[in-house]
């Protein structure tokens, strides 16, 4: 095949090459794409809780700090950590309902799966389901004591990135407290049982790996 018939193909198809290559969407510069994939991302953030249900928790403020890990299994998938602390006074004087107890503490530790969703370059949904455990110390005048327990967590954030390391975000959780306490039966669903609303706002530090 002389020189002409060689050149012939080359010069019918890298047209159509370079035309395909035009038509590749750009990606968005806020994620994550196969050259240069996120991996991590950590979350603080601050919340206010609200009690749903009818239960011990309804008689005290609610107020808490949380701290996330979060790992990239996938692009849009995520498994992480979280850690965090609520405290809440009693509200009035009134202890018929809750006893001598003034304040508790809540320690929360439990690890969740969850979806990462970018609407475009800078918004982004973020939602996710966790299981941990729960630890109240509560506070009486004379006394100090613990109790344990499970808890079931649903989480969607809705968050604005400034660049690809700086983001805000609003969240809004479901958390469902099962504590281990003995009470008589007709109290069992009011110190044992919790539903919780927590509505608040973060920062997150995302981390890029340009190495793959």
């Amino acid at each position: 095949m002389n020189s002409t018939f060689k050149l012939f193909p080359i010069a019918i198809f890298f047209p159509l090459l370079l035309t395909a290559q035009d038509t590749l969407p750009e990606p968005h510069r806020n994620q994550y794409v196969a050259t240069d994939p996120e991996t991590v991302f950590f979350v603080g953030e601050f919340f206010r809780g609200y009690s749903v249900n009818n239960s011990s928790w309804e008689n005290y403020s609610q107020l808490g700090f949380g701290l996330d890990f979060n790992w990239f299994v996938l692009p849009f998938l995520i498994i992480g950590g979280e850690y965090s602390l609520m405290g809440g006074n009693l509200k009035g004087e009134d202890i018929n309902n809750t006893g001598a107890v003034k304040g508790i503490t809540s320690h929360y530790l439990g690890l969740h799966l969850g979806y990462y969703h970018a609407f475009n370059k800078e918004w982004n949904l973020h939602t996710l389901a966790g299981f941990g455990e729960v630890n109240n110390v509560n506070r009486a005048p004379d006394s100090r004591f613990t109790e344990n327990g499970n808890s079931l967590m649903l989480r969607s954030e809705l968050g604005y990135r400034f660049d690809k390391t700086g983001a805000i975000f609003i969240k809004a959780t479901l958390r469902w407290d099962r504590m281990d306490i003995d009470t008589p039966p007709v109290l069992d669903d009011y110190f044992n049982k919790h539903s919780l609303l927590l509505l608040g706002f973060g920062v997150r530090l995302h981390l890029q790996n340009p190495d793959g």
